[in-house]
């Protein structure tokens, strides 16, 4: 190595806490230096290693690896060291000894080594103090130097000439005279010296971001004059001359170096897997036992339902023999049987399982072994697709698992494995666009609105860069360029963007590794958590060829198996989900009329549009279902021809008799990757697995590889005797549609359970929707939604009741409906209901809300529990004033208490001690006031539930409302989208207006401002909710009132949003209630039956006086005594028409009735 210095100790970004270099700019400092090697010691983890590993070796780099661990002494002094890693045992006991720290090591809430355990792990290892952060620096720096001599000579019994001091030149406090001491040491104890310069970031100019970036861990202001400053301009990444400069009177601790990079040749083995082994009986080998357990299954599932349509057993025996080959020939049979024994034994244990995911469902293998639940014979799946002998890769079996229970089978292979060789998977979060400008600004100690105002301007597509923002939203920009600090800000947070921020967990990645997982990979924990993590994420564990497992959560699963479960508590012929039939009419009825809300995969307003054109009549067409409705199939005209072809209106083109077969099935068109293989097969002699390969290809869209491919295929066709242009016209719509192509055994694994809940809904349509609004209570906006369809079902959603509701909706057989789940109310936790449902199952129903606070437990059940419960109305049946609850709740509250207290000291009164059972009766009296007015009743359940339960606010005006304004948003929505002609578009190409006008009433629910001149106003009455969008000026004109909550009017036209497939307004005009009124009211008719009657002319005369005179005609009718006079007041009675009128002379007690027209 000819450098005359390498960094050996840099932080990446990985270190999480202090810097600020990407792995990238660490290689490509190497490259543009023209340094052969650099080493990469992130603080307490090697989270990089793999990356940075793979990434320098590219560059051709040599790779440097270890780690800087915190270490506490017997002291508890907390100090640093730097380990490298020599060889692969060095590899491991750094491995070991950051797992050690990790999971037994925790002090002051961060991982720390002891001495102890160096000592024990150390082979392999070069160590090197840490400067002023390590041992050795800390005891020079409080001048104990004969103690720093006694700690050097420990280090050298147990490291040899693998320990070495280090100094830094970087400006730090007290640094002259700790690099003198050190050196003064070293030459003593004949230790080596290392020249280091600690870097933290790449360049001088970054070490204000890199501030900001310590800030934003540290949740601390930059500007603090408080706040510890622990790193100096100094430390960033220096090049060979720069450090030759520094340490020009020291030229061997550069020197030095180098040659400890020399003595560091640990490398990463790439290409090989490490499955662990699987228990197999005596006297088999494992290819034995796969071969025979495989056949077992075959003929147990043969002997029970026999062969698919159109094969033979020994079509179903050939693929067996095909598959187990291939799984033996490429080492993988023990993947096969850990991945059945885990769900198996899920299933055993009443653990929902899916039926597969991914290209699994292609396997025979998989299914003999109750892996997946789709024969793929039946469905013409294909192996290859999932393991491929041709292109060596692990198997990847995604397994789907209930949500509620998915830990249990965690746990169960953490049992059988060992703790030590299970693990989950580590992921990092990065700063994103929106989130690092909120940070920097916060740490920077800018105003709260305006870091709030930049973050808004930012779009919020999904993987928005600032760098793309800046491009897009050009009052973004604009801010950049005029407003400084709005400019320093940003400038600062493109600088930060992207950089890792913080660990989590993968969603299912589970590895199971052979032996101990740190013999692989270092393992993270963290303090307040059980299990442990993989340090290295999903990729970087394959690339060491550990095998990843998916244990995925599906909370459709856990919808299905709640309703079985609640189906077959209350019917005398159970449900087996497994055995539905595929081709029930009742199911494809549901699906016909576009009633999919809560049906798996096939419930957003987009696909109910395409079910609508398509009208599936088969499980084959669920399965096409899944896999058309995505952008590519929607975009390219593939939707469009499989529609038409199938309802006759145009021919399909097959381009070939001989995958005429393999087309038919989806009228010529190419939707499936196993097409594409299989067309490859048939007409130009790919075996399956080089067709797999053609697949990939296309996908990946590489010119060259395209090329050699096409030559491949054409040449391959006229060996077929295919005419060449015709087999360069197939190869090119190939080509075309391969990349929309979806994975066949996914879509049909997915349509089965599509079908499965489409079924449930059909036959069990309230235990169904009973079950899927309890998966969803956590989520009101959703909750909401499926009430809304459940109300379309016409079934009836009970309120929530303290005596009848239990923690989860549930279905009620007498009633044919469903019951309120107690907690989906908001402040009602899972505790207090339990206490409540357990007093209730032990002492019976509930008598009063004093009696319910003596009895359950009001530590659980505490004030804002009472307080939701009340204004949900869950107290109705027992008193249905629900203010005077509210009133009284308090003193209640405290008598309860008293009376539980008085019980416990043994104050009993004589009652208690008779045989006579005693009734909790009222201590003290409700307060005798007024109810909550109806409004103000629903406006608490809406906030206590998320929406109106007894019923909207529109409804108690709907008869004047019907009056003046005929439409409803339900008469609006009931024309069909294809009805609406369009005469323009907005800016959006997908929405399209009639200007046929609109007026409907509605309250409003949420207004989205865009732009800042265009609104979306969503409105609901108490059928359906519709958007109305506002542009430009019809926005400036009405934004005053536009005002949540608001019963208002709308005018404007209607339109459909062609994407969603849904209707939405384009709005001219807002008016309020008083100004509806006043527009469209013409006659006002006052209905009475007092005997006063002069009384009550007066009364008429006052409100005119009071309202004024106006448009609006009075008529009266008036009946007394069997006499009925219906009178038309003159015009000089004419009144101003207008809400508050209404409410006054509601007040009015002669007023029976206000009628208005």
């Amino acid at each position: 190595m000819s450098s005359g210095f390498i960094h050996l100790n840099i932080h990446s970004e990985f270190s999480i806490v202090d810097s600020t270099i990407r792995v990238k700019q660490i290689v490509a400092h190497a490259q543009q230096n023209n340094i052969p090697g650099i080493g990469v010691c992130d603080l307490n983890n090697m989270f990089a290693a793999v990356k940075f590993y793979k990434a320098a070796v590219a560059a051709g780099i040599k790779p440097i690896l270890g780690a800087e661990v915190l270490v506490l002494d017997e002291h508890e002094n907390i100090y640093s060291m730097t380990f490298l890693c020599m060889n692969h045992q060095g590899y491991l006991n750094l491995s070991e000894l950051i797992a050690q720290a990790h999971q037994n090591g925790y002090h002051k809430n961060r991982p720390m080594l002891r001495e102890k355990w160096i000592a024990k792990h150390h082979e392999g290892l070069i160590a090197i103090s840490c400067n002023q952060r390590g041992d050795i620096g800390q005891l020079v720096l409080e001048k104990k130097l004969e103690l720093a001599s006694e700690k050097i000579e420990k280090w050298k019994i147990i490291f040899s000439n693998r320990f070495y001091l280090s100094i830094a030149r970087v400006n730090r406090v007290d640094e002259k005279w700790h690099n003198e001491a050190t050196i003064y040491l070293a030459a003593h104890h004949d230790v080596a010296l290392v020249a280091t310069n600690d870097a933290r970031f790449l360049k001088p100019e970054d070490f204000n971001a890199h501030e900001a970036r310590v800030c934003i861990n540290q949740g601390l202001i930059v500007a603090d004059p408080r706040r510890e400053k622990n790193y100096t301009r100094e430390q960033f990444l220096a090049t060979p001359q720069q450090m030759l400069e520094k340490f020009e009177d020291i030229p061997q601790a550069l020197q030095n170096t180098v040659e400890i990079a020399k003595r560091c040749n640990f490398g990463f083995e790439f290409g090989k897997y490490y499955l662990p082994a699987f228990p197999i009986p005596e006297g088999e080998t494992e290819g034995e036992y796969f071969r025979r357990i495989t056949k077992e299954r075959l003929q147990q599932f043969l002997k029970k339902t026999g062969t698919a349509k159109g094969f033979s057993e020994e079509d179903y025996y050939a693929r067996l023999k095909f598959e187990v080959d291939i799984i033996l020939q490429m080492g993988f049979p023990g993947y096969f049987l850990i991945v059945a024994d885990f769900i198996n034994w899920s299933k055993n244990n009443e653990i929902p399982v899916g039926p597969g995911r991914g290209s699994g469902a292609g396997s025979l293998v998989a299914f003999v072994l109750k892996i997946t639940d789709l024969d793929p014979l039946k469905y013409e799946l294909l192996f290859e697709r999932f393991l491929n002998p041709e292109r060596v890769s692990m198997p990847d079996f995604d397994v789907d698992f209930c949500m509620d229970r998915r830990d249990e089978v965690i746990e169960y292979v953490t049992k059988t494995y060992g703790a030590n060789q299970v693990s989950q998977i580590i992921t990092f979060g990065t700063m994103s666009a929106k989130a690092v400008v909120r940070d920097t600004g916060r740490v920077l100690g800018y105003p709260y609105p305006m870091v709030d105002g930049i973050a808004k301007l930012i779009p919020n597509d999904l993987g928005i860069t600032l760098p793309k923002a800046l491009e897009e939203s050009r009052e973004l920009s604009l801010l950049k360029e005029t407003d400084e600090d709005a400019g320093e800000l940003l400038d600062m947070a493109l600088q930060l963007e992207g950089l890792t921020r913080n660990t989590g967990k993968h969603a299912g990645g589970v590895v199971i590794a052979p032996s101990k997982l740190s013999d692989f990979c270092p393992v993270y924990k963290d303090n307040h958590s059980e299990g442990i993590l993989s340090q290295f994420d999903k990729d970087d564990v394959e690339t060491i060829g550990l095998v990843k497992f998916d244990f995925l959560g599906l909370r459709t699963l856990t919808i299905i198996d709640n309703a079985v479960r609640a189906i077959n508590a209350t019917y005398a012929h159970p449900v087996d989900i497994s055995k539905i039939p595929l081709d029930d009419s009742k199911t494809f009825e549901l699906l016909k009329k576009c009633q999919t809300t809560a049906v798996f995969q096939l419930e957003s307003g987009g696909m109910k549009a395409l079910i609508e054109r398509l009208v599936p009549d088969s499980f084959g067409e669920i399965i096409a279902l899944v896999a058309l409705y995505r952008p590519g199939p929607l975009d390219s005209g593939m939707v469009d021809t499989y529609v038409e072809c199938k309802h006759g209106r145009k021919e399909p083109d097959y381009m070939h008799p001989e995958i005429e077969e393999i087309l038919k099935p989806t009228y010529g068109v190419i939707l499936y990757q196993e097409q594409v293989m299989r067309i490859a097969q048939v007409l130009c002699g790919y075996s399956l697995g080089e067709a797999d390969i053609l697949r990939k290809a296309m996908g990946k869209k590489i010119p060259e590889v395209m090329k050699k491919q096409e030559k491949t295929f054409v040449d391959g066709a006229v060996e077929n005797n295919v005419d060449e242009s015709l087999a360069k016209y197939i190869f090119s719509m190939i080509e075309t549609f391969a990349g929309y192509g979806f994975n066949k055994s996914h879509s049909a694994a997915y349509a089965l359970i599509a079908y499965q809940t489409a079924w449930l809904k059909a036959h069990y349509p309230v235990e169904f929707m009973a079950s899927v609004l309890s998966a969803d209570m956590d989520h009101t906006d959703k909750v909401v939604h499926i009430i809304e369809d459940v109300k379309s079902m016409k079934i009836p959603v009970l309120k929530p009741d303290i005596n009848h509701s239990d923690y989860y909706f549930k279905a009620t057989k007498e009633k044919d409906a469903i019951v309120y789940g107690l907690g989906a109310i908001k402040g009602v936790g899972k505790g207090a209901v339990e206490s409540l449902m357990q007093e209730r199952q032990k002492e019976g129903e509930f008598t009063s809300i004093y009696d319910f606070c003596v009895r359950v437990d009001l530590h659980k059940v505490n004030k804002r529990t009472l307080e939701a419960l009340i204004l949900c109305g869950a107290f109705d049946e027992l008193h249905p004033n629900r203010q005077a609850l509210m009133q009284g709740m308090e003193g209640i509250i405290k008598a309860a208490l008293q009376k539980n207290q008085d019980e416990e000291s043994g104050q009993f009164d004589l009652f208690a001690m008779s045989s006579v059972k005693q009734t909790n009766e009222m201590p003290i009296p409700l307060p005798e006031i007024d109810d909550f007015e109806e409004n103000q009743k629903l406006f608490h359940e809406r906030d206590m539930l998320g929406h109106f339960m007894s019923c909207h606010p529109v409804s108690l005006l709907r008869e004047w409302l019907s009056a003046i304004i005929p439409q409803t948003i339900s008469s609006v929505l009931a024309q069909k989208p294809k009805d609406i002609t369009p005469t323009d578009n907005d800016e959006n190409r997908n929405r399209k207006f009639s200007g046929k006008p609109v007026v409907i009433a509605g309250l409003i629910n949420s207004v989205r401002v865009r732009n800042e001149n265009s609104a979306t106003v969503l409105i609901s009455d108490e059928e359906a909710e519709i958007e109305t969008t506002f542009f430009r000026e019809s926005y400036f004109a009405n934004q005053e009132k536009m005002l949540k909550d608001e019963i208002v009017i709308i005018t404007g036209d209607a339109g459909v949003d062609s994407f969603s497939n849904r209707y939405i307004i384009r709005a001219n005009q807002i008016l309020t209630l008083n100004e509806a009124i006043a527009t469209y009211c013409s006659k006002i008719g006052f209905i009475t039956s007092t005997p006063d009657y002069q009384k009550f002319s007066q009364q008429l005369i006052n409100l005119i006086e009071t309202h004024g005179k106006g448009k609006a005609r009075i008529y009266i009718h008036h009946e007394q005594n069997g006499i009925v006079s219906n009178i038309k007041l003159g015009e000089n009675f004419k009144i101003r028409p207008s809400w508050n009128l209404l409410k006054d002379a509601g007040l009015l007690p002669q007023v029976e009735k206000i009628v208005i027209k």
